[in-house]
């Protein structure tokens, strides 16, 4: 099974209040998921990945946690599809495999607020992993990486609505898997840390963000399938400036919010398939919780990842 990964729900919210601009990032959180280290190409081996995602969200909360009466009858209604294909070149470096990967999204996105709507449909943040070093040992499986972020595409200065963020960003990160008991059992975490470069058009300047992700599954006796929990902890870690000064909105109840942090951790049940042998197919509900400066909401995701030789030997699958 690969590594489910690389779909990622951005959220321009046309003008409201909101951390990091467009109150999204660069990078797909939520979107990693079962077998995240345990399932990388054999060598030489590429794999072939596509991400689905439906997000919807009627609230945006403020730096305490309050939805912000500056925003009334707020809706965002997203849907996002991505593929994405992974390369092991089979080199041995650092002790582990070189591979490397891309991954290019699309979202629909429609939001509306105080009864105004916006919709746009456009490529977003392209992802380029040029280094990625897999590492196996038994039932322990790791590996790191650096990642580069593209400026989301079809931007217009001015518009009310951009899909994307309009800033590069290099993003270090390492995850690893524990498959104890021959597989059935999935333990999964992966850490991020987004440098985010500023925006040079409007001269916003994102701060950086970590991500925590991590799903937990166990096998069901005499069926193939999988159930078990998914989800992240997202925190921003340096202030939002504006032309070199810190941004310092108002929070709901007055009190000014330094730094304008976002943050939000995220929940949900988890399904997975097996599809062939090193195949997957995963269902997912999510649920956003303690928000702050972010929107609050829900996600469905469906996610396969498989060989690509399969694709046309199905039974060749090794």
């Amino acid at each position: 099974m690969g590594p489910l990964i690389f779909l990622m729900v951005l959220l321009a919210t046309a003008g409201a209040a909101r951390a990091t601009e467009n109150g999204g990032s660069v990078w797909p959180v939520g979107a990693e998921s079962y077998a995240t280290a345990a399932g990388v190409p054999h060598s030489g081996e590429t794999m072939l990945y596509e991400y689905t995602c439906f997000y919807e969200a009627n609230e945006l909360d403020d730096g305490k946690g309050q939805s912000n009466p500056g925003t009334p009858l707020f809706k965002l209604r997203v849907a996002a599809v991505a593929g994405k294909l992974s390369h092991n070149w089979g080199l041995k470096v650092l002790g582990g495999e070189l591979g490397s990967y891309f991954a290019i999204p699309n979202v629909y996105e429609q939001v509306s607020i105080g009864g105004t709507k916006f919709t746009k449909d456009d490529l977003t943040n392209i992802n380029l992993v040029p280094v990625t070093i897999f590492n196996h040992k038994g039932f322990v499986h790791w590996y790191y990486e650096l990642q580069v972020q593209s400026m989301g595409t079809g931007y217009q200065a001015g518009a009310p609505l951009n899909i994307g963020e309009h800033n590069v960003a290099f993003t270090p990160a390492a995850a690893f898997t524990l498959t104890p008991h021959k597989g059935a059992q999935d333990i999964m975490s992966r850490f991020d840390y987004v440098i985010n470069d500023a925006d040079h058009v409007t001269h916003y300047h994102s701060g950086n963000e970590f991500f925590w992700q991590f799903d937990a599954q166990q096998e069901i006796p005499h069926h193939k399938a999988s159930v078990g929990a998914t989800g992240y902890f997202y925190k921003q870690i340096t202030s939002d400036t504006l032309h070199g000064q810190v941004v310092s909105p108002l929070n709901a109840d007055g009190t000014p919010d330094l730094g304008y942090k976002g943050r939000a951790f995220d929940i949900g049940p988890q399904v997975t398939l097996p599809w062939g042998k090193h195949g997957a197919l995963v269902f997912k509900w999510d649920r956003d919780m303690l928000v702050e400066n972010k929107p609050r909401g829900n996600a469905l995701w469906f996610q396969f990842g498989i060989p690509f030789s399969y694709l046309h030997h199905p039974s060749a699958s090794h």
